[in-house]
């Protein structure tokens, strides 16, 4: 699937789940990552100024968190620097599921047609 096509998707109200049924937890991370500059470029053409990565992550559950959370086995470095892509793709999918909801959220206002 095109980065491209998931804004689309995305603004036409498909469900996430929808969206990332066949991705892998590499792919997830990609289109979060898309999502965050997507968010960061609309915001520029509304806002007076556009939003910073860190206003964009201060909206997600802390990664400590999340990781007590999950009880997870992993250290908690590995989740916080995101290298358990590797070793544990089934929570970190998880993670990216959790960070896209909240992006959606914030990007939807930027999608809306006018």
């Amino acid at each position: 699937m095109k980065l491209g096509e998931i804004l689309l998707k995305i603004q036409n109200g498909e469900e996430l789940d929808t969206i990332l049924s066949d991705l892998s937890a590499f792919e997830m991370k990609e289109v979060r990552n898309f999502l965050e500059q997507e968010l960061q470029y609309l915001s520029s053409f509304r806002d007076s100024a556009a939003m910073k990565l860190s206003e964009i992550k201060s909206n997600y559950e802390p990664v400590a968190s999340y990781y007590y959370r999950q009880d997870c086995r992993e250290p908690l470095e590995a989740c916080l620097n995101e290298t358990c892509l590797t070793s544990n793709p089934v929570c970190f999918s998880r993670k990216m599921k959790s960070q896209m909801q909240v992006l959606i959220k914030i990007l939807t206002p930027y999608l809306e047609k006018q």
